[in-house]
């Protein structure tokens, strides 16, 4: 073998690497989207096994529309590249931890979505902490209707929860975060335009009333650590009695993440929980 194919060796297996490292970062999602958010140009993707993935896309699929999403993967889910809308459905299914309750509704968590879930009675649903399969409807308006709950297992020992910093407290030292994605984008969109106007661009969930209004309770060492309007992502233990939480530790590599991406970063590291 010459000197000449010899040098083109390295070449080649450079460009393998390359090849397996944008193969192994690109990836195809299919389900029912399950929450859409035009302001934020996301929207969730439901499974038929009920895996949620959050799709960053600039075109907007709506609740109910059944996708094929390919693109690349991200901490907080898939940036699109394509996107293929296969038809409607009023039906999907959603597995993760519930984070938050009342007599009206729940929120289900996974993978950085944070879904509301309205009761089909009051006895209906799971306790906070709780893993849970729920099969649901999807309504004219993208609101989540429950259909049936099912208790997957016993409240892990941590939970990851994501959301916004909605209050702080320093004399009790807890902080208030956004219990469901769009509580959580309407407090971000707020605090950057600088007034409480929410628009109409959300999905679902427009007359929650008080009891609908979901809200995580996470007692902190210190509260003035944290900022108001703040995406953060907490490692808790609980539920206590109160359905409030207590901090572990922060994410801060996922918080960092999430500064790149708000001063012009590639947005790859926000969002993820599991």
């Amino acid at each position: 073998m010459d000197r000449k194919s010899l040098l083109w060796i390295p070449a080649l297996a450079v460009a393998a690497v390359l090849g397996l490292s944008a193969q192994a970062s690109a990836s195809t999602v299919k389900g029912t989207v399950v929450h859409a958010n035009k302001s934020a140009h996301t929207f969730v993707v439901a499974s038929h096994r009920g895996s949620l993935t959050v799709v960053s896309s600039r075109r907007l699929a709506r609740a109910g529309s059944v996708v094929r999403v390919s693109g690349r993967r991200t901490k907080s889910g898939l940036k699109a590249r394509h996107l293929r809308v296969r038809g409607h459905s009023r039906h999907a299914r959603l597995r993760g931890l519930v984070t938050w309750a009342s007599s009206s509704g729940y929120t289900v968590a996974s993978h950085g979505a944070s879904l509301l879930v309205h009761k089909s009675s009051a006895s209906a649903g799971a306790p906070v902490g709780t893993p849970v399969e729920d099969d649901v409807t999807i309504d004219d308006q993208g609101d989540l209707d429950e259909e049936d709950c099912h208790h997957m297992g016993a409240v892990p020992g941590q939970i990851e929860l994501e959301g916004v910093v909605l209050s702080t407290d320093p004399a009790a030292e807890t902080i208030t975060i956004s219990g469901d994605d769009d509580q959580g984008e309407d407090a971000q969109a707020s605090d950057d335009n600088g007034s409480d106007d929410q628009g109409d661009d959300d999905q679902g969930d427009d007359d929650q009333g008080e009891d609908m209004n979901p809200q995580i309770v996470v007692h902190v060492p210190d509260a003035t650590a944290f900022t108001v309007g703040d995406k953060v992502e907490l490692i808790v233990t609980g539920p206590a009695a109160d359905g409030s939480f207590t901090l572990v530790k922060v994410d801060e590599q996922e918080n960092e993440g999430q500064d790149d991406q708000d001063h012009g970063g590639d947005g790859s590291g926000s969002g993820g929980g599991d």
